[in-house]
């Protein structure tokens, strides 16, 4: 079974980091721009009926493919390459270096992010967040409402 992808480690990233820097900066500022322009494409392709991914071409080690996935996925893969200093060629030859042998690159992606995030979260920033608050209880209160009323209707 291959190795599930996982945050990168900090070697990785840091080998030339100098010499990068500024580029991947200016490159993840260009991407976060397109990003909010693909965000509202994306909105208005799902009323048309048009997939609300969107489409991008990057480089994996060298070789150039498209990826199609969610806006918010591009966000996110935004916000990691500002924290990591790297660019989205970076973190997708890297996703294709861990991902499972017949696994999909997007789906890869998809689980990098994913962990990314998870990995960096922590209980208190839940806390702020407002989750563990029991946000799901009362909409299952709702719902248990609703089907008394409905069921005493049905018996009258």
């Amino acid at each position: 079974m291959a190795p599930m992808v996982t945050a990168f480690p900090g070697a990785l990233l840091t080998s030339n980091e100098d010499q990068r820097a500024e580029g991947m900066r200016s490159s993840a500022l260009a991407l976060s721009g397109s990003s909010a322009l693909a965000s509202a494409r994306a909105t208005g392709a799902r009323a048309t009926g048009r997939s609300a991914l969107v489409i991008r071409n990057v480089s994996v080690h060298g070789h150039r493919t498209s990826i199609r996935l969610e806006p918010q996925i591009w966000d996110s893969m935004t916000e990691i390459c500002r924290s990591e200093f790297c660019t989205p060629h970076d973190v997708c030859s890297y996703v294709a270096e861990h991902k499972p042998p017949n696994g999909s690159l997007t789906s890869s992606l998809r689980v990098f992010i994913l962990d990314y995030f998870r990995k960096s979260s922590t209980q208190d920033g839940h806390t702020r967040a407002g989750h563990g608050q029991g946000m799901f209880i009362s909409q299952q209160q709702e719902r248990l409402e609703m089907r008394k009323l409905k069921a005493d209707a049905l018996e009258r």
